[in-house]
């Protein structure tokens, strides 16, 4: 067999490659997060405005239109196909970004 073949077929080449791919991935993440940490000091007035200015319109009128249409089109949907997934996908949805906006304002002001 080729190394080709074997790489297709799962080999330990690939086995290799996947973890390999998965480490540096980790690793970039990683250093992205170091690197975020560092940098927020010297950028926190323009992010504080535009992180008021998202959580306005989560909370706001505009959040509550998306989490309605969200709710409509996953109830019509879920009509249509006779299936529910659609319906609670919605509803995940139109909570989750709720919840999403309390944990990203809690970790913003224990941060800053």
């Amino acid at each position: 067999m080729s190394a080709m073949q074997v790489s297709a077929m799962g080999g330990v080449g690939s086995e290799k490659a996947v973890w390999f791919k998965a480490i540096m991935f980790s690793v970039l993440v990683l250093g992205l997060m170091f690197l975020a940490t560092h940098a927020g000091a010297a950028t926190t007035d323009e992010f504080t405005a535009v992180s008021t200015k998202f959580e306005g319109w989560v909370t706001g009128s505009l959040g509550k239109l998306a989490a309605f249409v969200a709710l409509a089109v996953g109830s019509v949907v879920a009509a249509v196909k006779k299936d529910w997934s659609w319906f609670f996908g919605a509803v995940v949805l139109s909570i989750g970004v709720g919840i999403i906006v309390t944990i990203v304002n809690a970790s913003f002001t224990a941060t800053i």
